[in-house]
């Protein structure tokens, strides 16, 4: 089996300041200040009814037995030793779930979508690091589960052509991708984010600016991506950052939408629909930095 390593963007702080987590319990001054990419998108808008959507997380595995999440997984599944127990032992799966659709406890944070159903696929072992064909048979997984939103919060710096296979494989079987962009410094998208059909998420800052990490190039759209409030794999509380965490900014948002459209949306429709809830940023129109803007749940 061919081994290689993923730029995960929080493994790799020190080389690309990729994900500069801070989670340091449960701290007052870190929930007001990480609040602002949630009140940014407008998570607070609360839908009456809704259909669930199924969200596949592709990541290091999620802690479902914290109160946040145990709820919300309904099925686990560890690609690397093939079994249905998953641990996030790299603490950045747990993180990226609870952005999406963590249930709120005792009034402290909650995720974007409340009528989201997890699915926990786990693609990466302790050290954050898998193979292609690993998560290929992730995506494969998927396929068979029939999600409707695939999360991929890491990347490949080159392409390979069973990961582009599999990708496109799950698009024509309508499933949603949201991928990281990439920390690469203003450098190019990494994969699966630059395959068309993906929707490549960029990191933006408090003021609306791309984050100094975040790649430049095929973006989709923008989201919060630094400061940004979770949970870790022991259920403390603090600030993230990184593209890691926007797309799963940017996931929550795609499927409350989804939630609440009767509408079969697939990769062929999905920039049309979301049309009508997206802000421009940065050059008026598309551009290199923001994609087609930051979307707001209105």
């Amino acid at each position: 089996m061919r081994t290689i390593g993923i730029l995960l963007y929080c493994v790799i702080a020190l080389i690309l300041s990729a994900c500069d987590s801070q989670i340091e319990g449960k701290d007052s001054s870190n929930k007001e200040t990480g609040s602002w990419g949630y009140e940014l998108i407008n998570s607070d808008i609360q839908r009456e009814g809704g259909k669930p959507i199924k969200i596949a997380v592709l990541d290091s595995g999620i802690n479902s037995s914290l109160p946040e999440l145990k709820d919300r997984v309904i099925k686990s599944f560890d690609v690397i030793e093939n079994d249905e127990v998953t641990k996030d032992s790299f603490n950045h799966g747990t993180s990226v779930a609870a952005i999406i659709g963590g249930e709120r406890i005792n009034n402290e944070i909650q995720g974007i979508n409340q009528h989201s159903i997890l699915y926990d696929v786990q693609v990466l072992n302790e050290n954050g690091l898998g193979d292609v064909s690993t998560v290929v048979d992730g995506i494969e997984w998927c396929i068979k589960e029939k999600v409707d939103v695939i999360n991929i919060s890491f990347g490949f710096e080159k392409n390979y052509p069973e990961l582009e296979s599999v990708i496109h494989k799950a698009l024509d079987e309508g499933i949603i991708i949201v991928a990281a962009s990439g920390n690469t410094l203003g450098l190019n998208v990494e994969y699966p984010a630059k395959y068309q059909g993906v929707i490549s998420v960029a990191s933006i800052n408090k003021d609306s600016k791309r984050s100094s990490v975040s790649a430049k190039g095929k973006i989709d759209y923008a989201a919060p991506g630094e400061d940004i409030l979770s949970i870790n794999n022991q259920g403390q509380i603090g600030l993230l950052k990184g593209t890691s965490f926007a797309a799963p900014m940017l996931t929550g948002v795609i499927s409350v939408l989804m939630s609440h459209s009767d509408e079969d949306i697939t990769y062929k429709n999905i920039h049309n629909f979301l049309k009508p809830f997206v802000q421009d940023l940065g050059e008026k129109g598309h551009d290199e930095e923001f994609g087609n803007g930051v979307i707001k749940l209105r």
